[in-house]
């Protein structure tokens, strides 16, 4: 991406109002982090263990999780999250919380999910819990490359369903976590408005 990074085009789209209900067991939260230690904006994800009547087991995700009674906001479950699942501090000491992206519906579950940015103000150290079998600070310039592209498949009640995806270093991501990665790397802001306003696609 020329110009502006891809962290500062992001910015200007997000809100800092809760962009839907704070509804226990019915909504959910998910940290989307990104460092830069001189090379370019990196992006955490993590790969979930594989867990039974975990619809995604398995999956390349952002740390997140349901919100629960306790939390005020989508921002405090997203910190919440990413301190349990990869032991990583989103305090206002530690990153800078840059505002929420649109929410999204994961018809899985049929839960909404809302992104939470933040940017960390120092290197951090990841530890990670039994829900979370691997992590990759993946370089977003990598993400937005066109070879990148792909297209995952899966089968489901007989018949062969196709996702877009990104692949990168063998990872495959698809599902929520594509579609939250591909208003990040959007270079048209027509592109950009559109993915934000987009809810359900599938």
């Amino acid at each position: 991406m020329t110009g502006a990074s891809f962290l500062d085009s992001l910015t200007k789209r997000l809100t800092g109002e809760e962009p839907a209900p704070l509804v226990p067991k019915e909504s959910a939260g998910v940290a989307v982090i990104f460092r830069d230690l001189g090379d370019g904006e990196e992006v955490l994800l993590i790969r979930r263990a594989e867990r039974e009547g975990d619809p995604w087991s398995g999956q390349v995700a952002f740390p997140g999780g349901m919100v629960n009674a306790m939390d005020g906001s989508f921002e405090e479950t997203a910190r919440r999250e990413a301190s349990e699942e990869v032991g990583i501090d989103l305090s206002s000491k530690a990153a800078a919380f840059l505002g929420y992206m649109c929410e999204l519906k994961a018809k899985t579950r049929d839960v909404l999910v809302v992104p939470s940015v933040f940017k960390l103000a120092a290197p951090a150290t990841v530890t990670l819990n039994r829900e979370v079998a691997s992590y990759e600070w993946v370089p977003v310039g990598s993400l937005a490359r066109k070879e990148a592209r792909s297209t995952h498949v899966l089968r489901r009640k007989g018949a062969e369903v196709a996702f877009p995806s990104i692949v990168h270093n063998g990872m495959v991501i698809w599902g929520l976590t594509e579609r939250i990665l591909s208003v990040i790397i959007q270079d048209r802001a027509e592109g950009d408005d559109r993915l934000l306003g987009e809810i359900g696609r599938y």
